[in-house]
């Protein structure tokens, strides 16, 4: 359920028998999420089991399959969570680009709704022209602001997670490390898995896209070896946003089955959910940002 409007029925009274205004309010509405589901499967024969049984095994063949197979997995789910996706439904989950757009006045449905029409459900949305860390870090805080207007302002509506590329990340803390003196690393906190910008932890993943140029996103196949025109970042507002996940789709992984005409085993492994917002203002993107900033 979203709320798009504002109840106009508050306001002063003149005197302590002052009528309340009690006009009904409709400033409700919903915006709808298809469930997903990803699978795949994981396949062990019996001659492999056999070769791999004993005291004197060196590994534990089946469990390191099963490692690989949920850690496959992972990826797929974070690789389809970043995927530049315009409009839903598709197949894949429901991204993060879907909901923090490049473009968010464009002819494009989230959830059922048409952000063309409804200026309420259209996210955040910078080009950068910086060309110094200082104006970079400008831009951050005035993206930052943006994203925390409006209703229900306080320190949980404002981003809590900026989602980056690598170079964004490392430019950043650049940019920190010459404009400023760090006198309390915890305070600071550099160099300890995340940089804080205000309120806003600053994390980056291999497979966040080039939202500038609008580059098809990074697949598994080209993760290391994709080169980035533009660098960017999601400010996101993690209250608002959400992975979904059916209780009895969380990744599951079914029963080991040996068909009737093979000596072999399979198991199905399983996920249904979807990534999912209740509201795209307070969320941001920072987009178009020069890979050749150095001061």
């Amino acid at each position: 359920m979203l709320q798009y409007g504002k109840n106009t029925t508050i306001k002063s009274m003149a005197s302590g028998y002052a009528v309340v205004d009690t006009t009904p309010q409709d400033n409700l509405t919903s915006a709808y999420y298809l469930w997903k589901e990803i699978s795949g499967s994981m396949t062990i024969s019996h001659k492999e089991l056999r070769q791999n049984s004993g005291r004197w095994r060196i590994i534990n063949l089946l469990q390191s399959k099963i490692d690989e197979f949920v850690l496959s997995f992972q990826e797929k789910l974070t690789e389809q969570a970043l995927k530049i996706i315009t409009s839903s439904p598709a197949s894949d989950l429901d991204s993060l680009p879907l909901y923090i757009q490049k473009t968010p006045t464009g002819a494009s449905t989230v959830g059922g709704i048409a952000q063309a029409t409804y200026a309420w459900w259209r996210n955040q949305s910078k080009s950068s022209s910086a060309t110094t860390w200082a104006a970079l870090l400008n831009e951050m805080a005035n993206l930052y602001n943006s994203c925390s207007k409006g209703a229900g302002q306080g320190r949980r509506d404002f981003p809590d997670l900026g989602l980056c590329d690598q170079q964004y990340h490392e430019t950043v803390e650049a940019a920190y490390r010459d404009k400023t003196r760090i006198y309390d690393t915890k305070a600071a906190d550099l160099g300890f898995g995340g940089i804080k910008f205000k309120g806003m932890t600053l994390l980056w993943d291999e497979y966040v896209p080039d939202m500038g140029t609008g580059t098809t996103s990074v697949t598994g196949s080209t993760v290391d070896t994709y080169t980035r025109t533009y660098l960017t970042c999601f400010f996101i507002n993690s209250k608002y946003l959400e992975l979904i996940v059916d209780k009895e789709g969380d990744m599951d992984l079914g029963p080991f089955i040996q068909p009737e005409n093979q000596k072999a085993k399979t198991s199905i492994g399983y996920f249904m959910g979807n990534l999912v917002c209740s509201n795209r203002r307070k969320q941001g993107l920072h987009h178009t940002v020069s890979a050749s900033i150095t001061s």
